[in-house]
């Protein structure tokens, strides 16, 4: 098993993309700018910034090196914007972090610290609103100061007049609380102007002999959209201080439904869609002047990095770290070959590998051909799902069920974590056919004649079977038809006993267009829809089974049935036959009234739903429950 963390020892070869961005930051012509490290969540970005952080750190090389030499006048600040999603004022969290962090830096502290710190107290906190966040900065000072984000020495929270909040005097009274009486002394002073933040940064970054500093904004996707803009206008009282250098990693999805969701209410005013668009990538533009979207790995990719992850799992330390240095040198020389068992071998000497290693290892190369298209080249789902293969077939084993074969539980496993209402009823089918399902063999046989023949074998089975991301799983080897799937699927009684969610990994972004959709306002709803369409299909499934899970759990709100029908409207793809599966299983008895009208309205004006809805339509008309009601008395008074 793996941890789930975060690091900087590359196993997928993204070195190479953090020495690009190195490379960027290296060139003083090129400062100050913003470079975007954009990717999925998951997608690697976070180990690209970690390297980034000890790349750019001078102390991490040879004392008479070139490398040393050239970073040693780089300051580097590493801030994790999650971190201070519970304070007011994300903004000023940043501005005090990178006073903070300076103050205390190794190399330039001593020369930087008084300089930071009387920028620190010039800087009026109780009226940020200047820079446009909330007067409640100092919670994100404090946190600062007692490690949230910098552990400064007491000695320099003392200079500041911080530290000493419930402390005793000699007399055994309370101290004067030094964080009102600093308050109320600053809250005379004027606000400090932006261009007068930057005048005196600038100074300060000279002063103390800093050539670059290079702030690195981390988890900028996991915050909420309020926070990603704060953040973002925090950026953006930087760009013109010389010297300076950004690198935000985060899903660029986020960030920009964050910024749709800032002009929603301009939208909701009469803007186009299209205007508003504009107004979205005008805004990102002047922040991010170098987007760099990191690539899914490939196939060959995958099977390194799960090679390497077995080594570490099985080998020493030392033959482990043997393993990473030499596919390091291969993927140098060619970047298109997998780091597989010959590699691994030649590497530890040319003897036989451990059994348990050998088998690992032929795995991967079976294997990862499938997991690369069913995760779409995503590490942290590769090793999430690692974990949850191991565990199952370490199940088999205990169960004795020695015919399990790899390959049909990690195709098995794919279904269900890219869709768990296929693998659900893919689980029905084979339970009620003695583990042979009929309609998988149908659809396999169909696969191989073409996409007509596949959509008319798919043809009164769950829309969803239509997808392309479907029908190029059906089309995987290795062909389950001729398979007893009953074992497969008793390993899996875990998951069939919950919710798929345990499992996959859900995007930040299926879940804020979630909550816009289902308890935002008018234009967060606008914007959660128009935020949808940049969904994967992978990610498309995730929402409409949260939906869906919504609306049976709470049939007499409305509020699911707005999402769905929105989605509808948007031509998201499979949500008019999605919506329409929902409509014909869920309990009319207290399904809302509204409804059945709802559906009827949105036919009426776009006829060609009509043939998607009219199961659903004849389901509701036909209800002696409230929603047939509603839909009959109107029906009547229209006529």
């Amino acid at each position: 098993m793996w941890a789930d963390n975060e690091t900087a020892e590359d196993l997928i070869g993204f070195q190479v993309h953090a020495d690009l961005v190195r490379e960027v930051l290296s060139s003083p012509e090129m400062l100050p700018i913003t470079i975007g490290v954009f990717g999925d969540w998951g997608g690697g970005k976070t180990s690209i910034m970690k390297m980034l952080e000890r790349d750019l750190n001078s102390e991490n090389y040879p004392t008479e090196s070139v490398e040393r030499s050239h970073y040693e006048d780089f300051a580097v600040i590493y801030f994790n914007g999650w971190l201070f999603e519970g304070y007011d004022d994300a903004k000023s969290a940043i501005l005090s972090s990178v006073l903070l962090s300076l103050g205390e830096h190794k190399r330039f502290g001593p020369k930087i610290r008084n300089g930071a710190m009387n920028l620190l107290k010039s800087v009026n906190w109780m009226r940020v609103a200047k820079f446009g966040a909330k007067n409640v900065a100092l919670p994100a000072l404090l946190a600062a100061l007692t490690g949230g984000a910098s552990a400064l020495p007491t000695v320099l929270a003392a200079s500041i007049g911080l530290g000493t909040m419930g402390a005793k005097d000699e007399k055994g009274g309370e101290k004067e609380n030094k964080e009102d009486s600093w308050l109320k002394a600053k809250e005379s002073e004027p606000a400090m102007d932006v261009r007068t933040f930057r005048e005196r940064f600038a100074k300060l970054l000279t002063d103390s002999d800093i050539k670059t500093l290079v702030i690195l904004i981390d988890d900028l996707d996991r915050c909420s959209p309020e926070r990603v803009i704060e953040n973002l206008e925090a950026i953006k009282l930087f760009l013109s201080v010389p010297s300076t250098a950004f690198v935000i990693g985060a899903d660029p999805r986020i960030v920009e439904h964050a910024i749709r969701q800032r002009y929603a209410e301009r939208a909701a005013s009469g803007a186009s869609s299209e205007d508003t668009e504009r107004l979205v990538r005008d805004y990102l533009e002047k922040v991010v002047q170098i987007p760099y979207q990191l690539p899914r790995l490939s196939g060959s990719e995958i099977e390194t990095y799960m090679v390497l992850l077995f080594c570490k799992l099985h080998l020493k330390s030392d033959q482990a770290a043997a393993c990473i240095a030499k596919s390091r040198h291969e993927r140098d020389q060619n970047r298109y070959d997998a780091f597989g068992y010959a590699k691994v071998r030649e590497t530890l000497g040319g003897a036989e590998l451990d059994g348990t290693l050998a088998a690992a290892l032929t795995f991967c190369a079976s294997s990862a051909p499938l997991i690369a298209d069913g995760l779409e080249g995503n590490p942290r789902q590769v090793k999430r799902f690692l974990n949850a293969f191991l565990l199952r077939r370490k199940l088999a084993q205990v169960a004795k069920l020695s015919h399990i074969r790899d390959e049909i539980l990690v195709k098995l496993m794919i279904l269900e974590y890219t869709n768990d209402d296929l693998f659900r009823e893919l689980f029905s089918w084979q339970s009620l056919q003695s583990g042979y399902p009929e309609e998988l063999a149908r659809l396999e046989k169909a696969a191989a004649e073409g996409k007509s023949a596949f959509d008319d074998a798919a043809k009164g089975l769950n829309s969803a079977w239509l997808s392309k991301a479907a029908r190029q799983w059906i089309a995987m080897e290795p062909s389950l038809a001729a398979v007893d799937l009953r074992d497969y699927f008793w390993v899996a009684r875990d998951r069939l006993a919950s919710t798929f969610t345990g499992l996959s990994m859900v995007s930040p972004l299926v879940r804020t267009i979630l909550n816009d959709l289902l308890g935002g306002t008018s234009p967060q709803r606008q914007a959660g829809l128009a935020a949808s369409a940049k969904l994967s299909d992978r990610e498309l499934n995730t929402l409409y089974e949260f939906l869906e899970q919504a609306i049976m759990r709470h049939p007499e709100d409305k509020k699911g049935y707005d999402a769905m029908r929105g989605l509808t409207e948007k031509k998201v793809p499979a949500a008019r036959e999605r919506y329409n599966e929902i409509l014909l299983k869920v309990p009319l008895d207290n399904a809302n009234p509204s409804i059945g009208v709802d559906i009827r309205t949105l036919v009426t004006q776009r006829p060609e739903l009509l043939a998607t809805f009219e199961s659903s339509l004849k389901r509701l008309e036909a209800s002696g429950a409230k929603v047939g009601t509603a839909m009959k008395v109107t029906k009547g008074l229209k006529n």
